[in-house]
């Protein structure tokens, strides 16, 4: 079993036997003896999963969604959260891969590093997909990546997506270049109240106006108010959170109108409309 799963995995990884001796340190012909059947010393074994990329567990035909699950979130959270962002994105880029189909988009970047990014900062690289499964977006560059996936809900979107109403509300505080310029400022602060007369300073803002934009920021649960005692007597402060939010909404805002992308495969294969 194991020889035979070596041989698989090897060919998937589209490696000779010479090439993966190499990487483990045996010969040539120790490789080919396990594949023909002979079994590998077993403090070798987790070497040899290493260098094809797959478990110990798999090496042994044993191999589950949940157990890759599993290992995923175990190796995670072995690395540190720094290092867990960059594999987390590495593995989220395969995934897209496997749900598209688009295998030839799979030869241009190496999951673990997406070395072939390159370092031009001016041009990213995408490759969406709407099926009647979901639908998942996933851009990169060198140094802005992000990714979006959605399993169809099963009864649509639109019923989650609420009023017409409370939505156009939303874009309609958005879609004022002031209110951009003070979510710009908070955002550079740390999560902390933030006085009504230093947004206006920072913004260059009259205060009258500034105060009218945060109420109405408030009013979609983009920022907080509360009132501050201070020497001079009770003051306006503003926090600001939702980030996790706002970051994607503005990433998919500048994505919409962006002529700098690369298509690196859509797939749209839908057979049912969108709302």
């Amino acid at each position: 079993m194991i020889g035979e799963q070596i041989k698989i995995f090897r060919r998937k990884k589209g490696i000779t036997q010479e090439e993966l001796g190499r990487m483990i340190g045996v010969t040539t012909q120790a490789v080919s003896n396990w594949e023909r059947g002979g079994v590998p010393d077993a403090e070798l074994l987790p070497d040899i999963a290493d260098a094809l990329g797959v478990s110990v567990d798999m090496l042994f035909g044993r191999s589950s969604l949940k157990k890759l699950e599993d290992e995923i979130s175990d190796e995670l959270l072995s690395v540190g959260t720094e290092e867990g962002f960059k594999r987390a994105f590495s593995l989220l880029y395969a995934i897209s891969v496997g749900l598209s189909g688009l295998t030839t988009i799979r030869d241009s970047f190496n999951f673990d590093s997406l070395s072939g990014l390159g370092s031009n900062d001016d041009f990213g690289y995408y490759t969406r997909a709407s099926v009647d499964e979901g639908t998942f977006d996933i851009r990169m560059n060198a140094d802005f990546r992000y990714f979006f996936l959605m399993p169809e809900p099963e009864k649509g979107c639109r019923k989650n997506l609420g009023s017409p109403e409370n939505l156009a509300k939303t874009f309609s505080v958005l879609a004022d270049k002031d209110v951009l310029k003070i979510i710009f400022f908070m955002y550079s602060r740390l999560n902390t109240p933030i006085s009504l007369n230093m947004i206006a300073s920072n913004v260059k803002m009259d205060v009258k106006k500034t105060e009218r934009l945060m109420d109405r920021m408030c009013e979609i649960n983009l920022a907080s108010c509360d009132v501050v005692e201070t020497e001079i007597g009770a003051v306006k402060a503003y926090c600001f959170y939702n980030e996790s939010v706002v970051i994607p909404l503005l990433c998919f805002a500048k994505e919409m109108t962006d002529t700098k992308l690369i298509d690196m495969g859509i797939m749209f294969r839908r057979s049912k409309p969108l709302f």
